[in-house]
C-alpha cells in the first residue's frame, strides 16, 4: 500500500469512534422527542412524606450559599422530615455565613447539621463521604453551593422515584439564575440545556443510562451507601457515582418539568477550565472502571455498550486534530492529492453533516421545550457550534492526561451570585499555563496550514482549520480579566431568571 492510502485508513480509524457516538446522539434525540412532556408537570400530592436529607458540597462560596441555604425554607415539604447536611471545607468568612444560615434553619424547624474537617483531603469527595456518615434520611437531595431549589422539588422528585420502578434517582433540569449575564452564560446554558435534552430526556424511552449532576441529584440514601458513596481517585465524583449506580442495577430518571437554579461561569477561560477537567476525569474513568463493567452481572450488554461510549466521549477532540492535520499534512506536503483527501470525499462529508444538523435541530428543540425559543436564544446556536471550536484543544489535553492516568486537580468555578457587582479579583489572579501555550502553538500552525490547505483547493478542510485556529486563539486569555456583565442590579438578574422560567 502507499503512504497516502494508509493516511485516509488512519484517517476514517481514528473519525470511527466519533462517528459511532455522534449517531448514537441522533437515536438519543429521537429518543427525546417521545420524552412525555407532562411528566411531573404538575405537583403531586403525597399521602407519605418520606425522610429527606439535603447534602450541600461547600468550598469558599460566600456569594452563593447564604442564598442557596435560604432556598430550603420555601420548599413544601414537612420541615420534620428534612434534615440538612452542609459539607463545609471553607477557610474564609464563608464558615460564619454557614454557621448563620444554618442556626436560621434550625430555628424554621429544619435540622442542620455541619461537617468540617481540619485538611481538604480528596477535595469534594473527601468532604463528601465524611458527610455521608451524618445523613439520616430515606432519600438524599444532592446539592451544590450554589443550587437553589424550588418549592415543589422534593414532591416531584420523591413522586417519580415512587412511580417508576427499578428507579434509585432522580436528574433536574439545570436552570440558570443569571443566563443572561453575558454572552458566555447564554452559551453555557445552551450548550447545558442541549446536553440535558440529548442525553437524559433522550434515556427515558429506552432506559438508557445517564451522567447525573451532583448539585441537581434526588438519589436514594440505600442506593447511595450500597455503592459506597464517591470514589476519592477521581475529579469527576459525579460521574464515576453514576457509573457505581448503573453497575449496581438500577436506572436514574430525568425531570425536565422541575428545575435547580444554578449559576453559570461568565468567562470562557472558567468555561474551558471545566471542559478540560470533565475530559480527563471521565476518560480516567473509562479505564478505572472498564473491567469492572465488563464483568458486572447486572448490567446489559446494551447499557455496558453505552457506558463505554459515553464516558468515552472525550476522545472525539484528539480524533478530531489528528483527522484534520494529518490529512492537511499530507496535501501540503503532496503525500496526496487534494482530490483524494477524505475530506474531498462527498460520502465522508456528507456523514459528517448529519450530526451538524443535529446540533442545530437539538438546539432549537432544547429552547422549545422549556418554551424560550426566539431569536434571542435562537442566536445564540450558530455561535455555539463556533464557541466549542475554541474547546477542541483542552479537551484532548484533558483527554491525554485522562489516557496517561493522572488524576488532575479539582479546578472550582467561582460563583458571584446575584449581585453583578461582586468583586472577582479571582480571575485577574489567573496566570498563563501550559495549555494556554499548547492552544497558540495549535492555533498559530492551524492558521498557516489552513491557508496553505486553502490554495490546494480542499475548502472544507481550510475552513475546518481556519476556523478552530482562529477562535482558539482568540479564546486564549493573555490579559486576565474579570468578566464583564450587563450593567444591573441583583433584582433586575433575578427578574430576568424568572422570565425564563
Amino acid at each position: 500500500m502507499q503512504l497516502w492510502e494508509w493516511i485516509s485508513i488512519i484517517s476514517i480509524i481514528f473519525s470511527l469512534p466519533v462517528i459511532v457516538t455522534s449517531y448514537y446522539q441522533l437515536i438519543l434525540f429521537v429518543s427525546a422527542l417521545l420524552y412525555p412532556l407532562d411528566l411531573e408537570k404538575e405537583t403531586p400530592e403525597l399521602v407519605d412524606f418520606p425522610s429527606v436529607s439535603i447534602l450541600i458540597a461547600c468550598y469558599n462560596e460566600k456569594n452563593v450559599i447564604g442564598e442557596s441555604l435560604d432556598a430550603i425554607t420555601t420548599l413544601d415539604y414537612p420541615f420534620s422530615k428534612i434534615n440538612v447536611v452542609i459539607a463545609d471545607d471553607s477557610d474564609d468568612e464563608t464558615r460564619l455565613i454557614v454557621d448563620d444560615y444554618a442556626s436560621k434553619l434550625e430555628k424554621s424547624g429544619i435540622k442542620t447539621i455541619i461537617s468540617r474537617r481540619d485538611e481538604r483531603i480528596n477535595f469534594k469527595s473527601g468532604a463528601l463521604n465524611k458527610a455521608l456518615l451524618l445523613v439520616t434520611g430515606d432519600y438524599t437531595l444532592l446539592l451544590d453551593a450554589d443550587s437553589r431549589v424550588k418549592q415543589e422539588t422534593l414532591k416531584k422528585g420523591i413522586h417519580a422515584i415512587l412511580t417508576h420502578k427499578n428507579t434509585s434517582f432522580v436528574s433536574y433540569r439545570v436552570g440558570h439564575y443569571n443566563r443572561y449575564f453575558n454572552r458566555i452564560t447564554q452559551l453555557f446554558a445552551l450548550s447545558q440545556d442541549m446536553g440535558d435534552m440529548l442525553s437524559k430526556m433522550g434515556s427515558y424511552r429506552f432506559n438508557l443510562p445517564f451522567s447525573l449532576q451532583g448539585g441537581f441529584t434526588l438519589v436514594k440514601t440505600s442506593v447511595l451507601r450500597e455503592v459506597g458513596g464517591w470514589s476519592e481517585h477521581t475529579i469527576t465524583e459525579d460521574a464515576d457515582l453514576s457509573w457505581k449506580i448503573y453497575l449496581n442495577g438500577t436506572r436514574g430518571l430525568y425531570l425536565s418539568n422541575s428545575r435547580i437554579m444554578s449559576e453559570d461561569p461568565s468567562t470562557l477561560e472558567t468555561w474551558k477550565k471545566q471542559v478540560a477537567r470533565v475530559q480527563q476525569g471521565w476518560t480516567k474513568l473509562e479505564i478505572d472502571r472498564f473491567f469492572s463493567t465488563i464483568k458486572a452481572k447486572n448490567v446489559s450488554i446494551r447499557n455496558k455498550f453505552i457506558l463505554f461510549n459515553i464516558f468515552f466521549a472525550p476522545y472525539s477532540n484528539v480524533s478530531w486534530l489528528v483527522t484534520t492535520f494529518i490529512s492537511a499534512f499530507a496535501v501540503i506536503f503532496q503525500i496526496e492529492a487534494p482530490a483524494s483527501s477524505i475530506f474531498s470525499s462527498p460520502i465522508y462529508v456528507a456523514v459528517l453533516m448529519i450530526p451538524t444538523v443535529l446540533f442545530y435541530l437539538s438546539g432549537a428543540y432544547a429552547l422549545k421545550v422549556q418554551n424560550i425559543l426566539n431569536f434571542k436564544n435562537g442566536i445564540m446556536i450558530p455561535l455555539l457550534s463556533y464557541t466549542t471550536a475554541c474547546m477542541i484543544t483542552r479537551a484532548a489535553i484533558g483527554f491525554t492526561n485522562g489516557i496517561m492516568g493522572k488524576r488532575g486537580n479539582f479546578f472550582r468555578t467561582p460563583k458571584r451570585g446575584m449581585n453583578a457587582s461582586t468583586d472577582m479579583k479571582y480571575y485577574t489572579d489567573l496566570k498563563m499555563d501550559r495549555s494556554d501555550y499548547i492552544e497558540a502553538i495549535f492555533s498559530v500552525i492551524g492558521i498557516v496550514v489552513g491557508i496553505t490547505v486553502l490554495y490546494y483547493g480542499v475548502w472544507i478542510l481550510s475552513l475546518s482549520l481556519l476556523i478552530f485556529s482562529i477562535l482558539t486563539l482568540k479564546s486564549v486569555n493573555f490579559r486576565k480579566s474579570a468578566p464583564a456583565g450587563n450593567p444591573v442590579e441583583a433584582k433586575e438578574i433575578q427578574e430576568e431568571a424568572v422570565k425564563v422560567l
